[in-house]
């Protein structure tokens, strides 16, 4: 389990931890109060494995609030847990390559700012917004889709935007080649499901 402040320290986490060992992302949950929570499983090192590489991860962008391996957990924490299954939490569990190279991510505090943030972005480079997010208590995340130096241009443009406002970004990355278990995430957050058209 790994646990951060915010939704983009999170993301980035888990496409590192899947990428890290040969362990499956089994439920996602915003807890409330902007907390993110990543569950993994796997055998026990390839799970200390993951879990080492996404606390890092997410500490290099944001902050871990917490993180732990549980060796053979009683069946009710099994349970508990399934609660979050992400396949259940999303229409499609497809675990379909991304059809662009990299994802490009911003996370403010306050609507206005990441808005500002998306705008910027997509106006800076050949991406496309893929979805908005929102862990509530204020940290809302801005999800581009383009190539990797598409990306990183736009996040650094939503960052500058931001920054014009008078704020700081929480939270910004560019994740490359991001692991196709992170689309039973981001797929949550999709422009489609969100909007009322």
């Amino acid at each position: 389990m790994l646990e951060t402040l915010g939704m983009v320290p999170a993301i980035e986490a888990c496409d590192k931890m899947l990428k890290a060992a040969d362990v499956t992302l089994i439920s996602y949950e915003n807890v409330g109060s902007t907390l993110v929570t990543m569950f993994i499983k796997g055998d026990v090192a390839a799970v200390e494995s993951a879990i080492k590489a996404g606390v890092s991860a997410a500490s290099a962008i944001g902050k871990v609030t917490a993180s732990d391996i549980i060796p053979r957990p009683i069946d009710p924490i099994g349970d508990v847990v399934s609660i979050y299954d992400v396949d259940t939490q999303v229409e499609t569990a497809d675990e379909a390559a991304f059809t662009t190279a990299a994802l490009g991510l911003v996370e403010t505090f306050g609507i206005i700012y990441c808005i500002r943030a998306a705008d910027a972005m997509c106006k800076a480079a050949d991406v496309t917004l893929a979805g908005f997010e929102n862990t509530a208590s204020g940290y809302i995340s801005a999800i581009v889709e383009g190539d990797v130096g598409a990306c990183k241009t736009a996040v650094a443009a939503g960052v500058k935007a931001v920054e014009a406002l008078g704020q700081q970004v929480y939270s910004s990355v560019v994740i490359a080649r991001p692991h196709p278990g992170i689309k039973k995430i981001t797929n949550q957050y999709a422009l489609d499901k969100l909007l009322p058209y």
